[in-house]
């Protein structure tokens, strides 16, 4: 086996073993309209810039947690107006999966807010993710250069909160 030969091989094991979805930053900052900066891309790879935004109205936080097979984020309460952020890199398999339980005073649900087959053109930078009393919206993202607008294309409605509280476990 040449030099060229075992150099590839060796980049393919490297790509197949490395999961860039473990690398993660979060935290709770106050939401902005400023967009946040594009992370250089690497071989085959990009980085996903994951917003969650409390939504909900004055005087009711949002408790938070997210997880990925290979990462916890931990629980976060967020105050109104406040956010939620964090940054990955999808596996080159496409299989990243991160979900999130949330819960509030007025409903729970726990869904899949980044799912690589669903997410990967829609969000492929920046997915941002509003909760309401409606439920955990997800928007597009905007691509000016394709005449791509943002918009909601995803709603996960709460949980009916009192087949919760009958069931016995809250």
């Amino acid at each position: 086996m040449g030099p060229f030969c075992k150099t590839l091989l060796f980049l393919l094991v490297l790509m197949a073993t490395y999961d860039p979805a473990t690398s993660t930053n979060s935290t709770t900052e106050t939401s902005s309209e400023e967009e946040p900066k594009r992370s250089p891309d690497g071989l085959f790879l990009f980085t996903v810039h994951m917003l969650i935004v409390n939504k909900l109205g004055h005087g009711t936080p949002l408790t938070l947690h997210c997880k990925s097979k290979n990462d916890d984020l931990q629980v976060h309460v967020i105050q109104y107006d406040q956010s939620f952020r964090w940054k990955f890199r999808p596996n080159f398999w496409g299989t990243t999966l991160f979900y999130c339980y949330f819960w509030w005073s007025g409903g729970r649900g726990a869904y899949d807010i980044y799912k690589d087959r669903r997410d990967h053109d829609r969000c492929t930078h920046n997915c941002d993710w509003y909760v309401t009393k409606e439920g955990v919206e997800g928007y597009t993202e905007e691509n000016k250069n394709y005449g791509k607008k943002r918009r909601r294309d995803i709603l996960f409605k709460w949980d009916d909160t009192d087949k919760l509280t009958k069931g016995g476990e809250v």
